[in-house]
């Protein structure tokens, strides 16, 4: 799944490609988006793109709004004017064309075109917590999202809840961790403040540099069996919460706590 980090990036390309443009909107493949018709936006100004932890909105002219969640599989490409598409346009949900670039939406789990006053009141995006990559981010705000989880989660399940945080994946919710030396399976009652701003710092920190340079950290994600590069020792993974996403961790370079 998209973590923050691309959406934030995907937000920035379309920026400085498309916005003050008007665009042309089609739909090339079968699938149409939800809510207004594409017809909306077609010969509208693309006002701004905004990413909001992992959703991102495209705000046009007219106050109306197109919300994209790339969910597992999506993913948006942008295309100089005469390049080949990478993927079929069967396959394309919808597609941007201004001068000279063109951006192209592949699959992900909403797409829809909404009236601002609507986007205000959707729940989904109502319930998201502090924006991790927020330019106005508050780590002590950002704390007190976590621990609104309660004391019994883990700490690693905790960072997957957009509700809390918003913009942490899986991915870094391993790094981070890996990268302050704490246990994700530590319950939240037993963290600190101290602790988890140190976290949420250190993570933010992982996926700043993500955005700047297109490349995640792969210090410990998906190195299951392989020696930790801080300590040799093996490192470890197993599924964690409900949703069983599989964390990752040194055993001895994140050491089990309390609790």
């Amino acid at each position: 799944m998209a973590e923050g980090d691309s959406i934030l990036r995907i937000a920035r390309r379309l920026d400085e490609t498309l916005a003050g443009q008007v665009l042309s909107v089609r739909t090339p493949g079968p699938r149409r988006p939800s809510g207004l018709p594409a017809a909306e936006l077609d010969g509208r100004v693309l006002e701004r793109a905004e990413s909001r932890g992992k959703h991102l909105l495209l705000h046009f002219e007219g106050e109306t709004t197109l919300h994209s969640h790339l969910g597992m599989r999506g993913s948006w490409h942008i295309y100089a004017d005469g390049d080949r598409w990478r993927r079929p346009a069967h396959q394309a949900w919808i597609a941007l064309a201004g001068d000279g670039a063109e951006a192209v939406n592949f699959g992900g789990s909403t797409m829809r075109i909404a009236r601002e006053g609507q986007l205000r009141r959707d729940p989904r995006l109502a319930r998201l917590g502090p924006d991790l990559l927020a330019e106005d981010f508050d780590v002590d705000l950002g704390v007190r999202g976590l621990r609104r989880a309660g004391p019994e989660p883990e700490i690693g399940d905790a960072l997957l809840d957009q509700g809390l945080i918003a913009g942490i994946g899986n991915i870094f919710k391993s790094e981070g961790c890996f990268a302050v030396g704490l246990d994700p399976h530590r319950r939240m009652g037993s963290l600190s403040d101290d602790e988890l701003a140190a976290l949420l710092t250190a993570t933010r920190e992982l996926m700043l540099v993500a955005v700047r340079t297109g490349r995640q950290p792969g210090l410990i994600h998906r190195s299951a069996g392989r020696p930790c590069p801080r300590c040799g020792t093996t490192i470890r993974s197993r599924a964690q919460g409900d949703a069983a996403r599989v964390t990752y961790w040194c055993p001895r370079c994140q050491p089990a706590g309390p609790g």
